[in-house]
């Protein structure tokens, strides 16, 4: 199902495994989206945005609606976002123990993400619960810069999101953007909880859903995986 670019850059992997990773995420892409429109998986045609940003060049959803999605896949698992609504971003994100989060966090963080790092560090000296943080953290800019299709070297800094500090806390927020200030208005950030040691999370456009209700996601296993 594969287009002869995607094909090439399988091959370009060092580890095989990665390779098959990126096939298999890929070609599920292509069957998931194949559901939302008339043509046909392998058919389907992608271009790519100022920032990278994929996008289809050649399908429309059955209702006749624009069809937004985006796909992110960290080892063996991945997420794709699809909507009807507006644009789309997800990331997921496998805990890494051997990093340094504090570290990190001062070259690409914020100020504010900064401290609340900080915190969790001086009041926990279990390892989780930093991992989870930085990695929850993470994840939440990653998938807020793919929604509005600014690539990474828009910054990481220059915008807030909220951190996670134990498993129940899922209440996932853009708080800020320096450079839009009235993005917290038009984008809405949910966590999606994946599996053990993995961060998740979607932003969409403010009032993207279902008919289940303005704002709702639905979740599900893809067949294809």
């Amino acid at each position: 199902m594969l287009s002869n670019e995607e094909r090439v850059r399988v091959r370009r992997f060092y580890f095989p495994h990665h390779g098959i990773r990126y096939a298999v995420a890929h070609s599920a892409l292509r069957r998931i989206l194949g559901q939302y429109t008339n043509i046909g998986a392998s058919a389907l045609e992608f271009t790519s945005g100022e920032h990278g940003k994929p996008a289809l060049t050649n399908a429309v959803a059955h209702s006749g609606q624009a069809l937004h999605f985006n796909l992110s896949h960290s080892s063996d698992l991945a997420l794709v976002a699809v909507s009807l609504q507006g644009a789309v971003g997800v990331d997921i994100e496998r805990w890494r123990e051997r990093i340094e989060p504090l570290d990190i966090a001062e070259r690409f963080f914020s100020p504010y993400e900064r401290d609340a790092l900080r915190s969790v560090q001086s009041e926990i000296e279990d390892s989780e619960p930093m991992l989870r943080g930085f990695f929850s953290t993470w994840s939440r800019k990653e998938a807020y810069l793919k929604a509005t299709g600014h690539g990474i070297s828009r910054g990481l800094h220059h915008f807030d999101v909220t951190m996670a500090r134990t498993p129940d806390d899922v209440q996932a927020e853009l708080l800020a953007d320096r450079l839009d200030p009235t993005a917290v208005e038009r984008w809405v950030m949910h966590n999606i909880q994946v599996a053990p040691g993995f961060s998740g999370a979607l932003v969409t456009a403010r009032g993207a859903g279902t008919e289940a209700g303005p704002g709702a996601v639905r979740l599900f296993d893809s067949p294809y995986m």
